[in-house]
């Protein structure tokens, strides 16, 4: 299979966050599915507060499940800014954490949004998705790995 970010939209969203969702789900088997999970409707006339509602929820919040790969060319985090300030806005209501899974090696990073919001301000740099433009932050994984 081809590097993730060399594939074409329809084939990355076929797979995307799918492995570290179901990591999470391994690792936490009970956790009740919150974020919307690929529907058959086109999301884009939604407030990004729902778009990007985290995807589990557990006893002592919610989470959002991200995947990367340390064994990837650019071994990064790429986050777009909707989605960090959407989860910041969720964090005012409960607490929202970050759940982050390497493929590579199987290693789980897991931390408070704020902290992910820190180590987004202090050590990733803005890019912009091709397709779309829009902006992300890319966190190299050695900064939290």
């Amino acid at each position: 299979m081809n590097d993730f970010h060399k594939q074409d939209w329809k084939q990355r969203y076929e797979t995307m966050g799918s492995p570290a969702e179901q990591a999470f789900l391994h690792a936490h088997p009970y956790a009740h599915r919150l974020g919307l999970d690929k529907p058959d409707f086109s999301m884009t006339k939604l407030p990004a507060f729902f778009r990007q509602a985290p995807d589990f929820m557990l006893s002592d919040g919610v989470y959002e499940v991200m995947g990367v790969s340390s064994g990837s060319d650019n071994p990064s985090l790429k986050m777009k800014h909707e989605k960090l300030d959407a989860l910041l806005e969720w964090n005012k209501y409960g607490k929202v954490h970050l759940w982050v899974w390497d493929s590579a090696t199987g290693s789980i990073n897991c931390r408070p949004i704020k902290e992910w919001e820190a180590l987004m301000v202090d050590y990733a740099t803005i890019g912009h998705f091709p397709d779309n433009n829009k902006k992300y932050w890319d966190l190299p994984i050695h900064r939290f790995m």
